[in-house]
């Protein structure tokens, strides 16, 4: 009895969950006078805010770029950069077929990816694309910001072959050991200066005014690599541009007592163009104007580079008054001789050699035109102070002014018209 009756309650039991499911199956049907409440939304894997509320994101349809970067992005959470750089440049090596706001977002992370895996050379080429291809890219300073921190970092050999050299000057080394190729892959196998200065030219345009706090700096180095060098030309290219653009910055006092030095280096002498010690000599009137603490601590350097400009530009314009001379012009070569003796009167031996020469030429002149054609020529040590000169006596009587007349009187004001006067 008991057996029939468990199995009695068990068919029971099974035959009410079907009815309620054939009730609520049931279009239009009511359960206990309620409807059905509404089944949730699928889940979506992110939600972005449209107006007040969050609404899934639509999901990129597979194998499609926006997929792609979506994996890229996941790969490059995981720390599997190598992967997520291969899918990375997949799409940004297509730009034509995919929208150019994921080709810029793909290059930048596949900089990244190379960056973080050490790859640096390769960080810094796809760095130098992202830059000078869309050069107001949303990424523009974090990829300023590595590809300054590469360059400064490939410049460290370049500051031990400076304190080598510097050793060795002093007398403290035999030999300095010399650097041109790299077998590790955070650096260029060849070129490494060349290399860090490409880069650091590009941080400067793509900070030029300075709002990132790099321009100046990637000018500085820019500028010593090249002044250690010996190549002054360009040391003083970069060192002007620093002078000129960010005169307040603190690499600046520096940069021009470099580029004093670039400058009259980089002439090649009294027998080339002039226009780079005139140059020199407004950059150390600068240089004692606007910045007092280098005219304070380096006032016996400018003064000394002050006397080289001018024993440069004495010894080009004496040069300029023999030539003349050999070529049979001596009114010019004498306008030259007298122009040293005038403007360089303490710079040895072009004053001495200069009032030498009108001496000579004063004798020959003498000699085909007569005594007293020339005036004499007094050396300078022997000038005589300049007096004030006399005053004249009036030799006619002043010119009678004319009288002034009066001024007419201005006429009376008119009366205004009827229409105006209220």
């Amino acid at each position: 009895m008991n057996t029939e009756r468990t199995q009695a309650r068990h068919k029971r039991a099974g035959v009410i969950p079907l009815l309620l499911a054939g009730a609520l199956s049931c279009s239009g049907c009511e359960w206990f006078g309620l409807t059905p409440p509404t089944p949730p939304p699928p889940p979506a894997d992110s939600l972005i805010l449209r107006g007040d509320t969050l609404a899934p994101e639509k999901q990129p349809e597979p194998g499609s770029p926006e997929a792609k970067l979506a994996g890229g992005h996941e790969l490059f959470r995981r720390g599997n950069y190598s992967q997520a750089a291969d899918l990375f440049h997949s799409i940004a090596d297509k730009p034509k077929k995919t929208q150019e706001s994921v080709v810029i977002e793909a290059t930048f992370y596949e900089a990244q990816c190379y960056r973080l895996l050490g790859r640096y050379t390769k960080a810094a080429d796809i760095y130098l694309k992202l830059l000078k291809q869309w050069p107001y890219n949303p990424y523009n300073e974090v990829a300023d910001q590595h590809l300054f921190e590469i360059a400064n970092y490939w410049l460290d050999d370049t500051r031990t072959a400076m304190k080598e050299a510097r050793e060795a000057k002093d007398g403290k080394r035999w030999f300095t050991t010399p650097r041109f190729f790299h077998m590790d892959k955070s650096k260029p196998f060849a070129d490494e200066e060349g290399r860090a200065v490409g880069a650091l030219e590009q941080v400067h345009f793509s900070d030029i005014k300075g709002s990132l706090g790099l321009g100046d700096k990637a000018l500085f180095l820019c500028g010593s690599v090249k002044f250690f060098n010996e190549d002054y030309k360009e040391a003083d290219h970069y060192f002007t541009q620093l002078h000129q653009h960010y005169p307040e910055s603190p690499y600046a006092p520096q940069a021009v007592e470099l580029g004093i030095i670039a400058k009259h280096m980089s002439t090649g002498g009294p027998d080339y163009d002039g226009r780079k010690v005139a140059e020199a000599r407004l950059l150390i009137d600068s240089a004692l104007r606007n910045y007092p603490e280098l005219a304070q601590k380096k006032k016996d350097f400018l003064e000394k580079q002050l006397y080289s400009v001018a024993a440069q530009q004495a010894a080009k314009d004496y040069e300029t008054g023999e030539f003349y001379r050999r070529t049979g012009h001596p009114g010019s070569a004498w306008f030259y001789y007298d122009l040293v003796r005038l403007r360089y009167p303490n710079v040895e031996p072009y004053c001495r050699l200069a009032t030498e020469r009108l001496l000579e030429l004063k004798k020959k002149v003498e000699k085909e035109k007569g005594p007293g054609s020339v005036p004499p020529i007094t050396p300078l040590g022997d000038r005589p102070a300049a007096q004030p000169a006399p005053v004249q006596p009036e030799l006619a009587p002043p010119p009678r002014r004319a009288e002034l007349q009066p001024e007419p009187a201005p006429p009376p004001p008119q009366p205004l018209p009827p229409s105006l006067n209220r």
